[in-house]
């Protein structure tokens, strides 16, 4: 389901940004996002949301940390 997600995120926003899943666990995943908009916009958060929001996912972000080859923003699947 995640993989769907990332998908179909790339298909509305890649070349501009692309994700890519870089960790998957039981109830969290990290999510690498790169494209040299994302250093100049200031909607850069709104990326990070919109993966939940096109995929339908039931999840939450719970941090987000700037690296040198991108951002790494971890999510938190809903029990609910």
């Amino acid at each position: 389901m995640i993989e769907m997600a990332i998908e179909k995120f790339n298909r509305f926003h890649s070349p501009e940004v692309k994700a890519e899943l870089v960790e998957k666990g039981d109830r969290e995943f990290v999510v690498k996002f790169t494209g040299k908009i994302l250093w100049c916009t200031c909607g850069l958060y709104d990326y990070f949301e919109d993966l939940i929001w096109l995929s339908g996912l039931n999840a939450e972000i719970v941090g987000f940390e700037e690296r040198d080859d991108g951002f790494y923003v971890r999510y938190r699947l809903s029990s609910v």
